[in-house]
């Protein structure tokens, strides 16, 4: 419904998560607790783009500071709801009031006239506390539930006007209105020539999975998927993100802008036709589609492409109950294609932040090692031991030894042995 942006780099995480929780639990005393009244509170991590709850929710609760206005990733989120704000005007003529602001740290805050003058602004006192300060002073603290209330009285009149929402390939495209990235005066006579851009990165990730209609013939439940693979939500109720926005978002925030997508029918025979040979390519699979006849025989059509695959990413969501149930058989199933054929290392995820860890983690693996063909440099006299398929081996222990074995009767994330399929002995 609502979405709160803040300054992580502030260090204010936990008076920041009170705050949300305090304006959830007022929005839910009035319409009820449902998965369409929740808000999404900003992760705490740094992220180079905005997050994806940006790109749909209703509303936006912005806790200015000024650290807020130098964040370039605030600037972005900030940008983008407000363009969405703007499409709105452009559609109806009307000027939704969906963006509602509360001056969160008071200290060096100077709102610039752009952001003072869209939405509004709750309690707007920069010579008072700030709602951290009501939060920190016992004398202030009898204001707060009155500012958590008008709050929440002004997200929930905001959420009335639905707001069009944006693709993430649109928010790229939408430049930022204030922060450090924003777009200045032309470049000082005796600053520096900024160095020619390297040859940027590529990396191709391949979604292997259904739409509804095809995927009604193989399981029960078909609740997670829409009319197309990009539309694959594996990971509901607990979230409502694409798993391909999710493995986007983990590659572009290792540095890797250029990234393609490809969507292979079964029956595809080049799958990997202009792929170039530089790029690192992922498979995202849905499990579920290996029961299919026909997988089989684009697995072999995978391997036999020139395309550096790197990893095997297997998404088996722990909330979902037919996939627990099935996961004995599902793994078996997996096992039974000829998955080894890929040389590349297997990962099963079952959850949106192990999809980003495993993905993180095949993107840093792939960076620090590309060019990296032969055996290290032996000192003279030495003998060498480890040849260039030992040194594969090698490197893909190293990298499966980046995510802790986890609690529980699920397994690890990555298979303990390098380039095993899943199930496999």
């Amino acid at each position: 419904m609502f979405y709160t942006s803040y300054a992580s780099s502030t260090g204010d995480r936990g008076p920041v998560e009170r705050f949300h929780i305090d304006v959830q639990n007022e929005i839910y005393s009035v319409l009820g607790r449902g998965p369409a009244h929740e808000g999404r509170l900003k992760h705490a991590e740094p992220a180079p783009g905005p997050d994806p709850a940006v790109l749909s929710c209703r509303s936006m609760l912005v806790l200015y500071s000024a650290d807020y206005l130098t964040d370039p990733q605030c600037a972005r989120e900030w940008s983008v709801f407000r363009e969405r704000l703007d499409r709105r005007t452009r559609q109806t003529g009307e000027q939704p009031d969906c963006l509602v602001g509360v001056v969160w740290r008071t200290e060096g805050l100077v709102l610039p006239r752009l952001v003072a003058n869209t939405g509004h602004i709750v309690d707007e006192e920069y010579e008072g506390p700030g709602v951290m300060g009501l939060l920190q002073a016992p004398d202030r603290r009898s204001r707060y539930p009155d500012l958590v209330r008008r709050v929440a009285e002004r997200l929930l009149r905001a959420a009335r006007a639905p707001l069009p929402a944006m693709t993430e390939t649109e928010s790229r495209q939408v430049p930022s209105r204030f922060g450090p990235s924003r777009t200045g005066p032309q470049q000082r006579e005796d600053a520096p020539a900024p160095r020619p851009p390297e040859r940027e990165r590529q990396a191709v990730l391949v979604l292997l999975t259904g739409t509804r209609d095809r995927m009604r013939g193989l399981r029960g439940s078909v609740g997670a998927y829409g009319d197309t693979p990009e539309e694959w939500r594996p990971f509901r109720p607990h979230s409502d993100e694409p798993a391909l926005s999710v493995a986007g978002r983990a590659v572009r925030a290792c540095g890797t802008e250029q990234l393609t997508v490809r969507t292979p029918e079964l029956d595809e025979p080049e799958v990997l036709a202009g792929v170039d040979e530089s790029a690192v390519v992922v498979l995202l699979v849905d499990p579920w589609l290996s029961r299919d006849p026909a997988f089989s025989t684009l697995w072999n059509r995978l391997a036999r492409a020139r395309a550096n695959i790197a990893a095997v990413v297997v998404v088996l969501p722990r909330l979902d109950e037919e996939s627990l149930q099935s996961a004995g058989s599902l793994r078996e199933s997996l096992a039974l294609t000829p998955a080894r054929l890929l040389g590349a290392s297997h990962h099963e995820v079952g959850s949106p932040e192990s999809l980003t860890l495993a993905v993180a983690a095949v993107m840093a693996d792939w960076g620090t090692g590309a060019g990296d063909t032969g055996p290290p440099p032996v000192p003279a006299g030495a003998v060498s031991v480890e040849s260039s398929a030992e040194r594969r081996i090698r490197r893909q222990r190293e990298r499966v030894g980046w995510l802790k074995r986890g609690a529980g009767p699920w397994p690890p994330l990555l298979g303990r042995t390098p380039g095993e399929s899943l199930g496999g002995g």
